[in-house]
Parts: structure tokens; C-alpha cells; sequence
């Protein structure tokens, strides 16, 4: 706090008496401003500065990333200035420096001066200098850009109405989202109405809405405290549709941009801890000391969940206290999406909006199911899963009435020199569950007539493309052509002699959404060596950006595919290859969890990448006689 503290004085010192403003967000008491002119961007904004305005400089203070996200919600609503400093006081340290990506747009170019600085860990300060009055809000959006990689972020609705206080936890992170004021309406936008869907904040009698639109009312955070629902007549309130806490889209969704499971410990280095109320705020303890205390409106940060990451699990006390019920739902949701392993005893009828199988799973283990470190991952993935699909921003417009996304179809490239392995393969992908996908099936050396190909094929039940490639043409020639057949959004490479999880493309496709990368793999962590007969669990860091993932999981937007070339027209390495392409390019690769894959190693003569056995067998955290998939593959398992 007193880094921010002494920005905001340098800042009055340098314009002496001309005006500066202070907007800040994830800061419930900032005291030590009070002479200032001070903005909470949490808060009620009925009464903030007009944006047609302006002020010498402007300065956007923010606890965390996640917390400027919301802010850039709200950037139309900042003034014009010629010297803007965006601030946050505490990053996770798998965040880089935010360095800003400015475009030639005319707002950009009475850029002058811009400096990108971290005064004192884990701070990060971006100060941005210009020739006239600028939007104080492009920086700041462009900031919040920058710590996400500069992806565009995607949302469920062309343009979101937002009204009332708190109401950017609803659309955390969408610099498009167009802000109103309490009885609207949302202004128009270049001659046509402001947004396609309304969300306001309010009280239990809100006044009259002056817009076409009618708003989706969703109650203020004090409305929905215990105290006020204990109170005569507060039981009403959870009666109607106002206050519903039945369903999810009854609570703001979790910022999974900045909230999941990125950073993920394979094997914790603190034991159980325990989720419970203090002082009216939920906090996280851990033999006897609290490691961290959540926002009163219950929001989880991504500081926050770096805070708890050597947590074995967490234990979930649901008793009633000061925080309300809506405050619990989203810390729940929130650490469950970061895929923190949250067990509980049976949870309370009041919180039904996480959603039967989120409840199914919070109660589906016990302590001991999370002492064994393989356990534990597979609850946190099952967790992460349910939660991020459930209550992430996109799902949750959806459930308020936003038109849902066109499913994204994944085109599965299968390249094979094995006739006898073609059903195995297609088995594999047979199983796959809640995706699109095609099969592009190319035949390197092997004629379509085949017996096995075409037995295969017969009871594969859905879309193929198949086609023959000479036996001379080169894998990444071949992989190249499969790719130039394919219609889908996505591309994925997968070896047809590896096993996959159901989840498996589903998985990838879910780590694409919340990492923002360009490709998105897993690694090689379950080897199954089938001359010895042994499988081994392997030592690897999940859940990162990372420059290698598994060749026989490399899934790819098809826009970076085509933008570095596809693969090189080589024999072998071009897994390699292709990853280092991508990141030469200024791409991202993500690594996801592990339990999804597990790879076959039998004749090294037989794999383009040929490592030893002997290097399987090096810094395994456990191994087996026979083929033992973990749980999530949902494959029997086989002793020796």
C-alpha cells in the first residue's frame, strides 16, 4: 500500500494545483487518500467524474491482476489526460512485465513517453505520457491486455449493459462492456442502442429502468448479508427471482482469465487447511495461521490462489456467519475453479447455485482421499472442470440469456504407418465426450483397402476423412496435407498407439480458454513401457507456460498453425520443431494437466522420437508392474 501511496502524492507534487484523480479497485478502505479525489471503481460510480471530462493525470490503483481486470470493465468511464499511471500492488510470479502493445490508432499516437516498472516486488507500474487529452481508459485496458498476453478475450455477448455498484464482477475483463447509470438507459453507441444485454446491481426496489432493454436485476452485497436476511421479511427476499440462490446465475461468475488452475502443485509442501468466517470475512487457515482473507463481496483473486497453492486441501466449513451466503458461493466457486482441492461434509440446502455436481463433488471425498498425491489431482481436476464450465464469465451470460457460442470444431489429425493400430487409434477417440470433432485419417504407406482399415472404419461412427500418402513422402509433408483437409477451428496431432482420456480434447480446449495460449499440450507424465511391462508415474510441472508439451497432444489454433508455416517437411523432430516455431513467433505454448494421456513406449525403432527406456525410468514419482491408468482415463487396469 505505500508504494501506491507514494505514486499518488509524486503525482500531486508534479501538477501542483492542477486536477489528478485516483480510481482504484480491490481496496475496501483506502483511508490514507481521503484528501485526494478519490474513485472506487467497486463502488457506487453515479456520482464519478464524467468521462467527457478530464484532469492533468490519472492514476488507476489495483490490488491484483485480477482486480484491474474489472477495472478495465469500466474504462469508457475515465476521463481525458495527458499523463496516465496504471498500478498494481501484487502479481504472482508466472506473470511477466506488462508490457504494452499500443496500435496505430489515432487515440495512440500523441504517445510520447512509456515506462514499464517494478519499483519493489511484486509490484508493476506503467506510466504512459501524451502530446494532448488521451482516454485515461486505453491504457488501463491495454495494461490489464498485457498481463493476459495481449489475447483478445472472447465473450459470450456482442456488447454487456452494466449498471450499479460492483456490477464489473459480472464482465470482469471486457474493456467493451458499456457502463450505465442506475435507471439507465446505456447510451447509444455510434447511432445504434448501447448493449444486447443488461446486468444492474440494486437494491430490493429498484427504480424504474428508462431504457427498451429490461435489465437483469441482481441484489447490492449488503442486501444478501445474513444480518439483512435475518431480519423480518429478509426471508423474501430469497424467495423471488431477485435473490434465488438456487440457480448460478444468481452469483457473479469466477474471472476465469485470472482464477484457475495455472500454477498447480503436483505435490503440496503444507498439509490441510481450513475455509472458515473471521471477522465477517472468509479467510484460509493453516495450523493456526491465516494465509489469506478474501474480499467481503467473496471475489478470489489470482494473488489469492497463489497464496494457498502448497495446500494439501482445503476444508470447507459452511457455518452461517456476517459474510451472506452470496460471499460463500463465490469464494467456493472461485478456489474450486483454481482447482484447489476443496472437500466438505454435506453442503447447505441455501447453496444450490453451485450446482448438483459441484455439490456431488466437494462432499465425493474425504481427507484421506487427498493424501495420496495422485488422489488429490484427480479430485483438484474433476473440481476445476465442473466449476470453470459452470460459473466462468461465459457461462454465466449464457445462463442469463446471452446467445451461446457456436461450438468450435477440433479437426483430430491421425497419421499412421500401422494398419493394425487404426482401431486402437479410433477407439481413443470414440470415446472422446462434450466436443465437436472430426477425424482426418491419413494412411502414410497403407492403401485404403486395407482389412484392418476398413473393419476400423466400420465401426467408427463419426466424421473421418480419410486419404493415402505415399510411403516416401516425409511425416511432416504427410501431417502438412492431413492439416490442408481439415475444417476445423482447432488442430490436434495424437499418435496412434497412445492412450487418451474422454476428457482429452475436451480438456485441451477448456486450457485454451483460460490460458491464452496458442497451443495447448500435455506432457508425457504416464509412460507405459510395453517391452518391460511397467508403467511409471513421472516428475513434471503442469499447468504452465512452458516451450515443450507431449507430440501426440499438440492442439493448435489453426491460425497460428498457418502462420508459422504448419510443420517442417522433415522425417522426424518436427514436434519440435513446430513448438519452437511458434514461440520464435511470439506465440504462447500451455501445458495442462497430465492425466489425460499416457504414452506407449515399445521399440524405440518404431517412434520419430527415439529416447532410450532408460530415460523413462529416471526421476519417476512411482511406477507399476502392468498398465495402470489413473482414474481420469477411465481405462481397466491390467497387473503383471
Amino acid at each position: 500500500m505505500s508504494l501506491l501511496i507514494d505514486l499518488v502524492r509524486a503525482a500531486v507534487e508534479r501538477n501542483g494545483k492542477q486536477r489528478v484523480l485516483v480510481y482504484h479497485a480491490g481496496f475496501e478502505t483506502f483511508t490514507e487518500l481521503e484528501p485526494y479525489e478519490v474513485v472506487d471503481l467497486d463502488g457506487d460510480l453515479d456520482g464519478a467524474p464524467r468521462p467527457d471530462g478530464s484532469a492533468a493525470e490519472i492514476l488507476v490503483l489495483a490490488r491484483t491482476p485480477t482486480d484491474l481486470r474489472r477495472a478495465a470493465t469500466l474504462q469508457s468511464l475515465l476521463p481525458l489526460a495527458s499523463r496516465v499511471v496504471v498500478a498494481v500492488e501484487e502479481t504472482p510470479p508466472w506473470y511477466t512485465a506488462p508490457v504494452l502493445s499500443p496500435t496505430p490508432a489515432h487515440r495512440w499516437r500523441a504517445l510520447t513517453e512509456l515506462r514499464v516498472h517494478q519499483p519493489k516486488r511484486p509490484s508493476w507500474v506503467v506510466h504512459a505520457r501524451f502530446s494532448k487529452p488521451t482516454p485515461a481508459g486505453r491504457p488501463l485496458a491495454a495494461t490489464a491486455r498485457a498481463f493476459a498476453a495481449h489475447r483478445l478475450d472472447v465473450v459470450a455477448a456482442p456488447v454487456a449493459g452494466l449498471s450499479g455498484p460492483g456490477a464489473a464482477h459480472w464482465r470482469p475483463g471486457d474493456p467493451n462492456a458499456a457502463p450505465a447509470g442506475a435507471s439507465g438507459p446505456v447510451p447509444e453507441r455510434f447511432g445504434a442502442r448501447g448493449s444486447d444485454l443488461v446486468l444492474r446491481v440494486t437494491g430490493q426496489d429498484p427504480d424504474p429502468w428508462a431504457g427498451d432493454e429490461i435489465p437483469a436485476d441482481r441484489p447490492v452485497a449488503e442486501l444478501m448479508s445474513w444480518e439483512q436476511l435475518g431480519r423480518p421479511g429478509g426471508a423474501k427476499i430469497l424467495e423471488t427471482a431477485f435473490g434465488d440462490l438456487s440457480e448460478p446465475r444468481t452469483i457473479p461468475p469466477v474471472d476465469d482469465r485470472s482464477v484457475n488452475p495455472m500454477g498447480f502443485l503436483t505435490v503440496p509442501s503444507l498439509g490441510m487447511a481450513d475455509l472458515s468466517v473471521e471477522s465477517g470475512r472468509w479467510a484460509i487457515t493453516c495450523d493456526g495461521e491465516t494465509l489469506v482473507r478474501f474480499a467481503t463481496s467473496g471475489c478470489v483473486t489470482d494473488v489469492d490462489v497463489n497464496r494457498i497453492r502448497r495446500l494439501r486441501g482445503v476444508r470447507v466449513d459452511w457455518r452461517r456467519s456476517h459474510s451472506g451466503p452470496v460471499a460463500a458461493l463465490r469464494v467456493v466457486t472461485g478456489l474450486a475453479a483454481a482447482g484447489v482441492p476443496l472437500i466438505s461434509d454435506a453442503v447447505p440446502r441455501w447453496a444450490g447455485a453451485l450446482g448438483p455436481e459441484l455439490d456431488r463433488l466437494l462432499t465425493s471425498v474425504g481427507e484421506p482421499g487427498l493424501a495420496d498425491d495422485l488422489e488429490r489431482e484427480e479430485h483438484s481436476i474433476r473440481l476445476r472442470r465442473e466449476a470453470l464450465r459452470a460459473h466462468g464469465v461465459r457461462a454465466r451470460w449464457e445462463q442469463l440469456g446471452a446467445p451461446a457460442a457456436p461450438t468450435p470444431l477440433i479437426s483430430v489429425l491421425l497419421t499412421t504407418r500401422r494398419p493394425e493400430m487404426v482401431r486402437f487409434a479410433l477407439e481413443q477417440m470414440a470415446r472422446q465426450r462434450g466436443v465437436e470433432f472430426e477425424m482426418i485419417l491419413t494412411l502414410h504407406g497403407i492403401p485404403s483397402g486395407h482389412p484392418d482399415v476398413v473393419a476400423a472404419l466400420a465401426s467408427f461412427d463419426r466424421p473421418v476423412t480419410v486419404f493415402e500418402a505415399g510411403k516416401e513422402t516425409v511425416f511432416g509433408t504427410v501431417l502438412n496435407e492431413a492439416a490442408s483437409r481439415a475444417s476445423g477451428t482447432f488442430l490436434v496431432k495424437v499418435d496412434d498407439d497412445d492412450w487418451y482420456g474422454p476428457d482429452f480434447l475436451s480438456d485441451l480446449l477448456l486450457a485454451h480458454s483460460y490460458s491464452g495460449a496458442e497451443v495447448v499440450g500435455m506432457v508425457p507424465e504416464f509412460v507405459y513401457l510395453a517391452s518391460i511391462g511397467v508403467t511409471v508415474h513421472r516428475e513434471q510441472v503442469t499447468e504452465q507456460i512452458t516451450n515443450f508439451i507431449a507430440g501426440g497432444t499438440i492442439f493448435a489454433e489453426r491460425s497460428t498453425f498457418e502462420a508459422v508455416g504448419g510443420f517442417r517437411p522433415m522425417p522426424g523432430t518436427i514436434d519440435a520443431q513446430f513448438q519452437h516455431a511458434v514461440q520464435a513467433a511470439g506465440g504462447q505454448i500451455y501445458r495442462t494437466h497430465g492425466l489425460g494421456y499416457i504414452l506407449r513406449r515399445g521399440n524405440a525403432a518404431n517412434h520419430t522420437w527415439r529416447e532410450p527406456i532408460g530415460t523413462f525410468l529416471r526421476r519417476n514419482r512411482r511406477q507399476w508392474r502392468g498398465f495402470r491408468p489413473n482414474a481420469l482415463m477411465e481405462l481397466p487396469v491390467e497387473t503383471a
